[in-house]
């Protein structure tokens, strides 16, 4: 075991915030995001310029020069001056970070993208700024931008519109019936499967190392050398395109570095001269050359990342493994004396706040299904290096701190522990950390998560060296393109057409959904059920990824990614777009909704249905469609754990359902070859679509009634599992190798401020218990906590604004709990509270079940 910590105090308690980063950070929360009409309206000028409404495809070279002409024309702001609050008023912002550049043009900003799903917001944009829940602030003169100069051109050439012609192109003679219903219309019932294409192709980490090593000229000079000895037209074609997209970024830095001198030239405080000078200097020389410095790597991160953002929105792009990119970089200037801890520290801050300076783009529907996400940019640190080493060393508690005074949401920090190498010291740290935050980081376990990528074929090294993308999925950094959120499956879905025949209560009985599986009284046996739920299991993901690979193909029609592809490994080497299959791992990622509400409904009807015949299953589902109402008897006894056995609670029968649902899912979804050549790998992480989904589902087996939320990520039912360890040990038993694209835990933590010691303890220990689960090839992979009582989240609710800092742990993700909407607000409000010192759940009265089910989408 090797280690690279030298700090004496592994919590830095001395490092606090900076003034300036203090006037930053207030000024982060007071402001209200704007919507900015920069990139719209750059792209569309140049796709109206340069023909591309009137191209059937459009290369990758058409990308890459779009690309350059918009970060050649994008304002060179060093700092934006002021911000909107509330009141939608601007403010006056005095502090100005260390690092020039901005996502946008604002200070928070919204980016829009018309190819993607920017038109959803089109018909909010006279009053999207007074809507109830997250308003953004759009100037008038923005709103006839987008409105006269930008969205109208996009109506029939977002990748939406481009894959929805294309599929009905090819449905052209089929015909018509039951097995033949658009995918389409799947997606937008909003109760069955969200592909994320439309939207994005977001979640990955890029390579950052080659372009601090050697720094873009050096990468341009490859390419061209690459170009020159090309065989093929599309590769000659692919290697110009990184040209032009790197000579873009690097002319976007030089113009940051020319405001920033103009700015220095102005300004008669020395102090404030000096800074804008050595930023100057800086961007003058990175991201074009190799960093020298600790400042130099991450102005090159930053620079390289703004560009990114022009390409995709940021849902789920995530930075990777900051502390081993950089940590030769710091310990070589905190030797040679040019950086101090505290320097450091604040750079760290600044750059945190920077990534965090923008949020996505939501309409109100989705506020009112899914809102109240952030852009779920992951760092991660800590773990093992490729070789099996500990990779701890003095910069990851370095940004721990930084995390753990800035308390954001964005970035999301993530924290791998290795059992076996890492530090109990460490994971005492990490521990410590989330009573701090009450929320922040989430634990990873190396040796389950390295045990999953290796049974999806990583390499040894490579999955070593994983980095955790957008909530929780593992890939190995810079070389992954695993496009981790392609699916998001309501599994609850496929439960309600297996127990109503193909049909779904949600698009109303007597309409045929899927295939005739049986009516409830075919039954004979559960075994019988499980058939026929695998059934409705396997046409389902059948629809799923066939319009996740319709998508697929229309992103490389019209939307290849020059930029990030020059930044990834692999492509340079294929001389292929990482939309090709460029990359050097390819895979497409489902995650599951609904996970835990369904196998406690499995575990019911076979328990209460076949077992005890204490009911018929046709009984069972008329007491569904009645709500419970008038059957409260069965409804008490499908809630209570010591009469109806229940995923969490080490009871050997739902413990084998959870296996054999994660078995049965990853089997369906890994037969599937994706439009890259890869396979599909499954996950258990729900963002905030658990409550989404539950407000559009009726009553389900378990015991949920009409409306009521879902299970979040891979955790247990709230309130059915009284002790906390047999709820770690029955999430543990689920092997690692069948949850490839990750999982979230969510535990809440009753605070103990007079029993902090002893809670510490136990809080390491029980993570201890959990990830030693994997010793025997089961579970244990992730889990993250929120350390706030039921009684503190109800202020919250009524007075949001003296709680606008609150940081909560949704499913895989941080969130200000005032963004969340009322029903993931309930969500966490209503999950298991545990008292960590004595591992029991507390006790409390739950919300009543909602009276206004929706049984449509808003």
């Amino acid at each position: 075991m090797t280690t690279s910590v030298s700090l004496k105090d592994l919590a830095l308690s001395d490092q606090k915030r900076s003034p300036r980063v203090e006037e930053l950070r207030k000024a982060y929360f007071d402001a209200v995001p704007e919507i900015c009409c920069e990139r719209p309206s750059l792209v569309t000028r140049y796709a109206r310029k340069h023909g591309l409404f009137d191209k059937p495809t459009i290369s990758v070279l058409d990308k890459a020069r779009q690309y350059r002409y918009v970060l050649e024309h994008r304002q060179a702001m060093v700092a934006p001056d002021h911000g909107v609050g509330a009141d939608m008023k601007p403010f006056p912002i005095k502090a100005r970070s260390l690092f020039a550049g901005s996502t946008t043009s604002h200070f928070k900003g919204v980016p829009i993208f018309p190819e993607l799903v920017g038109l959803a917001l089109w018909p909010e944009l006279l009053n999207i700024k007074d809507r109830a829940s997250n308003p953004y602030f759009l100037a008038d003169k923005d709103v006839q931008v987008l409105n006269k100069k930008v969205f109208p051109y996009w109506l029939k050439h977002s990748v939406l519109e481009r894959c929805r012609a294309r599929m009905d192109k090819d449905r052209v003679g089929q015909p018509v019936g039951h097995r033949d219903v658009p995918e389409m219309v799947l997606l937008e019932d909003l109760v069955f499967f969200i592909t994320s294409k439309a939207d994005c192709i977001s979640h990955t980490i890029p390579d950052f190392s080659q372009v601090l090593k050697r720094g873009l000229r050096e990468i341009i000079k490859d390419a061209q050398q690459r170009g020159g000895r090309a065989q093929k037209p599309e590769q000659r074609e692919f290697y110009a395109a990184v040209v032009e997209a790197m000579e873009g970024i690097v002319k976007f830095s030089r113009n940051l570095a020319r405001e920033a001198r103009r700015l220095a030239r102005q300004t008669s405080d020395a102090t404030e001269r000096a800074e804008l000078r050595d930023m100057a200097e800086a961007n003058e020389h990175v991201p074009e050359f190799a960093a020298r410095t600790f400042r130099e790597g991450l102005t090159t991160i930053w620079i390289c990342w703004t560009a990114i953002h022009l390409e995709n929105p940021d849902v789920g792009l995530s930075l990777g493994r900051l502390d081993q990119l950089l940590y030769k970089l710091y310990s070589e200037d905190i030797k040679n004396g040019k950086l101090t801890v505290d320097k450091a520290i604040e750079l760290l801050c600044c750059l945190w706040l920077k990534i965090g300076d923008h949020v996505a783009a939501i309409p109100a529907a989705g506020e009112q299904l899914f809102g109240g996400t952030g852009s779920n940019q992951a760092i991660t640190v800590g773990g093992v290096h490729p070789d099996g080493s500990d990779a701890v060393n003095d910069l990851t508690y370095l940004m721990i701190r930084a995390t753990e005074l800035m308390m954001l949401r964005d970035p999301n920090l993530n924290a791998r522990f290795h059992p076996e190498v890492n530090s109990q010291a460490y994971l005492r740290r990490l521990c410590d950390v989330n009573l701090n935050t009450g929320a922040t980081p989430a634990l990873h376990n190396d040796r389950a998560v390295i045990e999953a990528l290796r049974a999806r074929g990583d390499s040894r090294e490579h999955a070593r060296d994983y980095g955790i993308i957008g909530c929780v999925e593992p890939g190995s950094n810079g070389r992954f393109y695993g496009a981790c959120a392609s699916i998001v499956l309501n599994l609850t879905s496929i439960l309600d057409l297996t127990l109503y025949n193909g049909e779904h209560r949600h698009t109303g009985r007597g309409v045929l959904i899927s295939e005739r599986t049986g009516d409830a009284e075919s039954f004979g046996s559960f075994e019988d059920f499980k058939k026929a739920f695998a059934r409705q299991a396997s046409w389902m993901v059948d629809r799923a990824t066939t319009l996740n690979e319709a998508l697929g193909l229309t992103h490389q029609e019209i939307y290849p990614t020059p930029i990030l592809s020059s930044l990834f490994e692999g492509p340079m080497e294929k001389g292929k777009d990482l939309i090709f299959g460029g990359a050097k791992i390819n895979s497409s990622g489902a995650t599951i909704v609904g996970f835990a509400d369904v196998v406690d409904s499995l575990a019911a009807i076979e328990q209460v249905v076949f077992k005890e015949n204490a009911i018929s299953l046709p009984d069972l589902l008329q007491a569904l469609d009645l709500n419970f109402v008038g059957h409260e008897a069965l409804l008490a006894r499908l809630r209570n754990p010591d009469k109806t056995h229940k995923y969490g609670n080490e009871q050997r029968d739902a413990d084998e359902i959870a296996r054999w649902v994660a078995t049965a899912l990853d089997k369906l979804f890994f037969d599937k070859v994706n439009y890259r050549g890869g396979r599909y790998r499954v996950g258990y992480w729900t963002m905030t679509s658990h409550a989404g989904f539950g407000r559009l589902s009726r009553a389900t087996p378990n015991g949920r009634r009409d409306g009521e939320n879902f299970t979040s990520g891979m955790t247990p039912v709230s309130g059915m599992t009284p002790h906390l360890t047999p709820a770690l040990n029955s999430v543990a038993s689920v092997p690692p190798a069948l949850l490839a694209n990750g999982l979230a835990v969510n535990l809440k933590y009753t605070p103990d401020r007079d029993n902090r010691g002893k809670m510490l303890d136990n809080f390491v220990d029980s993570v201890n218990g959990y990830f030693d689960a994997a010793k025997n090839g089961t579970g244990g992979m992730e889990i993250q906590f929120n350390v706030t009582s039921h009684a503190d989240f109800e202020k919250a609710v009524k007075d949001p604004q003296a709680h606008k800092e609150l940081l909560v742990r949704v499913s895989g993700y941080t969130a200000y709990f005032k963004d969340l909407n009322p029903q993931m607000q309930q969500e966490i409000i209503d999950r298991t509270e545990y008292n960590v010192v004595t591992r029991q759940a507390v006790q409390f009265a739950r919300a009543a079940a909602p009276t206004n089910f929706a049984k449509r989408s808003p």
